[in-house]
């Protein structure tokens, strides 16, 4: 589905762009529960690639979740009554789930397991 003319305001965009950041961390983070319910299934003590693994993961969900609280305080000092055209920004984003959430066409609630289609 081919983006025409997406007008938003600079909040509704930085709102939607928390959204997903936040859709990343909720991701990451299942990530990280199931690998360390995949180590811990193992037995054995975990290695030190492991931790690294584990600790690089769990630093990703914290930065995801800083920049979507950032985001978020950024939006509310934005005029809500300016429009702004984001279709070409918008149409380089390969993904095109996403692409549409940022448009704001497409909300859903956060759910993991769904792949993205290219």
């Amino acid at each position: 589905m081919p983006l025409t003319d997406v007008q938003l305001s600079p909040r509704k965009a930085s709102l939607l762009l928390s959204q997903e950041i936040r859709r990343l961390q909720f991701r990451l983070e299942r990530l990280e529960h199931g690998m360390e319910a995949f180590y811990a299934a193992g037995g054995a003590s975990l290695g030190t690639v492991a931790i690294t693994a584990l600790q690089e993961l769990d630093m990703l969900a914290q930065s995801t979740d800083a920049l979507a609280a950032y985001v978020e305080k950024l939006s509310s000092r934005f005029a809500d009554d300016t429009r702004v055209d984001l279709t070409p920004e918008l149409s380089q984003v390969p993904l095109r789930e996403l692409r549409s959430r940022l448009a704001g066409r497409h909300l859903e609630e956060l759910s993991a397991n769904a792949p993205e289609l290219f």
